[in-house]
């Protein structure tokens, strides 16, 4: 989902155009039909979510009939500091959130290429005005909420002021969302009134129109693939009154920004929120109501479980039924458990698409030349890194797309381990041990400036401890200080929408096409919110952004991701450092688990389970 492209995550950036979706088109005219008929007859593993017959609707994705008790146990590692779905920016709040809303259409997962109807049964693409006519599903009711004080709020059935709404909220400017609502900035915008390039309107209550006021490579993205949001409840405050009629004003944004509501979930989907417990647990129960396909289980528990051993532990005792091993090394040590021998726990791995980079906050006077970036990363031990921590689980890369899509350019090689390469660039920038402390120093802007910077990580991963090790040892071969700064998650998220860092260690999740305005155009260096946290600014990668956001045709296109991708490389704002395989712990219990390239890998929707949980 596209607001997913910042969460890391993911993230999200998750590179082929939607020009094939399942649709019907005559030569010679301009109307694009993209609809029930033409798209639900295309089923997905264990059938289309558009399938909602009498019959079908008796049985799951995987074609079986829903469990009538069984308990999905899940984990994460930390709790968001929101679970409101335009505001949230990280993975956790996303696997909270996937089964709760819905967009109004999806992507189907073993072909990313198409979409098939969730919330929209159909729509029309005008090519010459640029507009969709979006024809919503009838019937479809928003999951039961209640105001703080325990009143109920009235039943209410998802319409198309709820789409409205949903992009209202989104292009508010001081709504905290600066990320997903990038992607509708007109960067080439005269005035205020032209800034974005989006315009919504309700037709009736099932019918809206979208128009986009100029070309946009990833329109269909978003605007058919993002989540809606419930009118009702987001519109009101904790009494349930109007908090503005003005969802574009400062007033909506402040009480959306903080609402009552931002620590429950109110979605259309197959599961319903049902309690959020922090630092313990938050769990979902299935929508009786749902209009398409059920979930298997019959609910679903997320533990809160902050140590990785711990919950590589509980998923080798069967008391999770999904876990993710972030060390590779118990990944391979677990070969040897009992219950993996005797077949009752199941060792997964898979490539997740997404990368781990180091990124340098280019407003700092030491990281500002990328020559001393450069130097950084000629310091970095890529593959030693890959070999001794992720036990050869991942794979170097080079640049800012995904490895292997056609927006990657693979001629790239990633810069070589060289630390007499670093020596020199820190040379020719300038920085030299002036005064024999063993750190290089330089003279910026009449004051001594030392060559050192603190590297913000993960608190609760080891492998990030162990990376951030073996940077700052390297590092003080070639005279620059490293301080390691461990933060919990959600000191990370705010340090980093407040740009409050010199450099840190993270991921990007990454969708199947990738829109680089989010990260890389320098609109975004200066917005507090923006994915843009490291302040990167180059005219010529904005040039090249903005060209290839009204391109449509795909070969241009890579042609301009190349360019992109090689000038990045040549300003190392990132340390790239690789896309490595995810490894988890499955239940042998569960079935029905594929692989897919999209994330986060795999539909829990088809999942089942041959016995229910104890």
């Amino acid at each position: 989902m596209p607001q997913r492209l910042l969460r890391v995550l993911l993230l999200v950036l998750f590179v082929v155009t939607f020009q094939g979706c399942s649709s019907t088109e005559d030569d010679g005219d301009d109307l694009e039909t993209v609809g029930a008929n033409p798209v639900a007859k295309s089923s997905s593993a264990g059938g289309s979510s558009a399938d909602n017959g009498p019959a079908s609707a008796k049985q799951t994705r995987a074609g079986v009939a829903p469990a009538e008790s069984d308990t999905l146990m899940l984990a994460y590692s930390n709790d968001p500091d929101t679970l409101n779905l335009v505001t949230a920016n990280d993975n956790v709040s996303t696997s909270f959130q996937r089964w709760v809303y819905e967009p109004l259409a999806d992507q189907k997962f073993e072909n990313p290429d198409e979409l098939e109807p969730a919330l929209a049964e159909s729509w029309e693409f005008d090519k010459e005005s640029l507009e969709y006519t979006i024809h919503l599903r009838q019937g479809v009711k928003w999951h039961p909420m209640e105001l703080p004080d325990g009143t109920p709020l009235p039943e209410a059935e998802f319409t198309a002021k709820d789409v409205k709404f949903t992009f209202d909220c989104i292009l508010n400017p001081n709504i905290e969302a600066a990320a997903l609502r990038s992607y509708y900035e007109d960067p080439d915008a005269k005035d205020q009134g032209e800034r974005y390039k989006i315009k919504v309107s309700v037709v009736d209550d099932y019918t809206v129109k979208v128009k986009w006021t100029k070309p946009y490579f990833m329109s269909n993205e978003f605007t058919l693939v993002i989540p809606m949001m419930p009118l009702h409840v987001y519109s009101v405050d904790e009494r349930g009154e109007p908090i503005s009629f003005d969802y574009s004003s400062k007033e909506f944004a402040d009480g959306f920004n903080n609402h009552w509501a931002n620590t429950k979930m109110c979605g259309t989907g197959p599961l319903a929120f049902d309690a959020w417990r922090r630092d313990e647990r938050l769990e979902l129960k299935r929508n009786p109501a749902y209009w398409g396909k059920p979930f298997y289980f019959s609910r679903v528990v997320f533990q809160a479980i902050p140590n990785p051993n711990t919950m590589l532990q509980m998923g080798l005792q069967n008391k999770l039924d999904w876990a993710p091993i972030t060390e590779k090394d118990r990944f391979l040590q677990s070969q040897d458990h009992e219950n993996v021998k005797a077949g009752k726990v199941r060792l997964e791995s898979f490539f997740y698409p997404g990368y781990r980079y180091i990124g340098y906050n280019l407003r700092r006077p030491f990281l500002k030349d990328k020559k001393v970036r450069t130097a950084l990363t000629h310091a970095v031990p890529v593959q030693t890194i890959i070999d001794e921590v992720f036990k050869g689980l991942a794979v170097p890369t080079a640049g800012p797309f995904l490895p292997g899509s056609s927006a990657y350019d693979s001629s790239i090689e990633p810069l070589a381990y060289d630390l007499d390469k670093a020596k020199a660039l820190l040379d020719e920038a300038g920085w030299k041990d002036s005064d024999g402390d063993g750190i290089r120093d330089k003279q910026v802007e009449g004051e001594r400036v030392k060559a050192q910077y603190s590297l913000t990580i993960f608190s609760d991963s080891p492998s990030f401890l162990t990376i951030a090790q073996i940077v700052k040892a390297n590092c003080q071969k070639i005279g620059v200080n490293v301080e390691i700064e461990p933060a919990k998650w959600a000191l990370m998220l705010q340090k980093l929408r407040k740009k409050d860092f010199d450099a840190t260690m993270l991921g990007w999740g990454m969708e199947w096409k990738q829109d680089p305005f989010q990260l890389w155009h320098g609109s975004q260096a200066d917005v507090p919110e923006s994915s843009n946290a490291i302040s990167y600014q180059n005219s010529e990668v904005d040039a090249l952004i903005n060209e290839l956001r009204v391109t449509l045709d795909q070969e241009k296109q890579q042609e301009l991701y190349h360019k992109i991708h090689r000038l990045i490389y040549e300003d190392q704002p990132y340390t790239f450092l690789f896309s490595e395989k995810q490894t988890a712990a499955l239940n042998g219990r569960i079935q029905g688990l594929n692989f897919y390239k999209i994330r986060p890998g795999y539909d829990a929707r088809e999942w089942y389970a041959t016995e229910p949980r104890q």
